[in-house]
């Protein structure tokens, strides 16, 4: 058995890479190339698209990786099949379910590690891709409008998170009415854990409506717990967080009573997408024996619809809905591959022994 594991796992990882690579360069080439560098601006130079499409490749790899193992499991037990292969395996004793073992433990272990790249290296690097088209200094975030834990506004021009200088803010109070009751403009801001230190503004103080006095200050420190790396990360595209910056993030809305819906949705797909790749070799596993000797191309066209229904349902209805407020994020990221991988195990089940 050991000898057997070992082929079909060498055929099946074989088969993975090399559509992976071909998928993957496909992707880059007509997604990237050819859609979204017609966005860019003509004095954006060669240089900066170069990095832009390799910043976003491991993004796209990481979204290759479930059909790339979906089409490995079909076409290599689909091949299998049709050179009675499989017939020789079942007629020495071996049932389907451990023909397909090798492919189905390796395909999760490659899911766990593809959930860490997914998280670690592709959010990351779409998200210096995102600075890089919109030409956005690393180190700078300009026109922040964020919601503090007590409900008040902030407006920051330009937020420098590598020197600690807020340049030009204003911070807008409300009464329980939501009433504007006082605005706080400074020139510069500069931070430490718990205290604001603010230089060259004024103070506005509204009453029915109507300022009702105005003062300036050269300086000027208030106690605020908000931390400006929150505010830059308000700013930043939810497919380019980790896990952890948006747990961070729910968190903190959530202590500002904001909706975290989208967040939370985001957060859950993180990390139900990476064993979308496990589900479809569920699917496709048991549908290339059955299908590889007597019709392999309406197997394949029978698998495919398959999973373009599960990929329909994950990733569009479900998490529509759940953005919506109709769905808990859970049921809505993980339910599609749930309801699928048990339709996976029960086609393999029922597959001739």
């Amino acid at each position: 058995m050991r000898i057997l594991d070992y082929y079909i796992l060498k055929e099946y990882l074989r088969a993975f890479l090399l559509g992976l690579v071909f998928l993957t360069a496909l992707v880059v080439v007509v997604r990237l190339l050819d859609k979204d560098i017609k966005k860019f601006e003509d004095d954006m130079s060669y240089w900066a698209v170069v990095k832009i499409v390799s910043y976003r490749m491991p993004r796209r790899i990481a979204e290759i990786m479930p059909v790339a193992g979906f089409l490995a499991a079909f076409f290599v037990l689909g091949r299998m099949g049709r050179d009675n292969q499989i017939l020789a395996m079942k007629s020495a004793g071996i049932s389907v379910s451990r023909i397909v073992t090798p492919i189905i433990v390796s395909t999760l272990i490659i899911c766990f590690g593809f959930a860490i790249f997914y998280n670690k290296i592709a959010s990351p690097a779409y998200h210096l891709a995102y600075q890089l088209e919109r030409k956005i200094p690393f180190r700078l975030n300009r026109n922040i409008v964020f919601k503090g834990v007590d409900g008040n506004l902030f407006y920051i021009f330009n937020l420098n998170l590598e020197d600690k200088i807020i340049d030009r803010m204003t911070i807008y109070e409300f009464d329980d009415d939501r009433n504007l009751k006082q605005e706080t403009f400074a020139k510069t801001v500069s931070w430490v854990p718990g205290k604001w230190n603010l230089t060259a503004g004024f103070t506005r103080k509204f009453g029915n409506g109507m300022e009702i006095s105005f003062s300036r200050f050269d300086s000027k420190q208030i106690d605020r717990f908000e931390d400006p790396v929150q505010f830059a990360r308000s700013l930043k595209d939810l497919r380019g967080m980790t896990i952890k910056e948006l747990k961070q993030q729910i968190a903190y809305k959530k202590n500002a009573r904001q909706v975290t819906r989208r967040e939370e949705v985001r957060l859950h797909h993180k990390m139900a997408y990476p064993f979308a790749g496990f589900v479809v070799v569920l699917i496709a596993a048991p549908i290339a024996i059955r299908f590889g000797r007597i019709g392999f191309f309406a197997g394949l066209v029978i698998a495919f619809f398959l999973n373009f229904i599960y990929w329909g349902i994950s990733f569009a209805t479900f998490e529509g809905l759940s953005e919506g407020g109709k769905l808990h994020p859970i049921l809505a990221c993980w339910g599609a591959n749930v309801i699928y991988g048990i339709i996976g195990i029960i086609l393999l089940w029922r597959t001739p022994k």
